[in-house]
């Protein structure tokens, strides 16, 4: 992938697990396909870049590019998943109820101001999602990605805050 500034330059450790384990899958699952996971990132930063390319290319490209790292985490996840046993489904466990990923996670607000702050207040809940399962998933290979996934949403954080301030008005 090019670089536009949205990736951090830092490898990724290799997806690998110690062995199988399904509460394992069933926790990064929700990282996978959760309201607040990987498959809501995606598709929300894709759906901005759309709407915004008209208005601001750069921005639109930015939103583009971090879209694709989630893809990546998306990948990512899916692979640990698989590897642990499980079943990379677009379903998640909300509470005690079985959900599949729905559209309806995505926010369709075309205010950029509001969409990049929902944009760093659910990168904010990424980032606590997954350090809970680093504490949670005792296996150092999967804290390793999701550490360095981690980093990711920081920086995109720090993209998206910029971006609030560079607003006009």
């Amino acid at each position: 992938m090019d670089n536009r500034g949205c990736e951090l330059n830092l490898p990724y450790p290799p997806i690998e697990v110690k062995g199988k384990n399904l509460c394992y899958a069933q926790l990064l699952q929700r990282d996978y396909t959760g309201k607040n996971g990987e498959m809501t990132a995606v598709t929300q930063y894709f759906y901005q870049h759309l709407t915004t390319k008209a208005c601001s290319e750069a921005l639109a490209d930015e939103l583009e590019c971090v879209s694709i790292v989630e893809m990546r985490h998306l990948e990512m996840l899916g692979e640990l998943i698989v590897l642990l046993g499980g079943v990379p489904v677009f379903r998640t466990t909300e509470g005690c109820v079985n959900t599949f990923w729905c559209g309806d996670n995505v926010q369709p607000t075309q205010n950029i101001k509001k969409f990049l702050q929902n944009n760093i207040a659910a990168e904010k809940i990424a980032i606590q999602n997954y350090r809970q399962h680093v504490m949670l998933i005792k296996d150092p290979k999967i804290q390793a990605v999701l550490e360095r996934i981690i980093l990711d949403e920081e920086h995109h954080i720090a993209l998206f805050t910029k971006a609030l301030s560079e607003l006009p008005g």
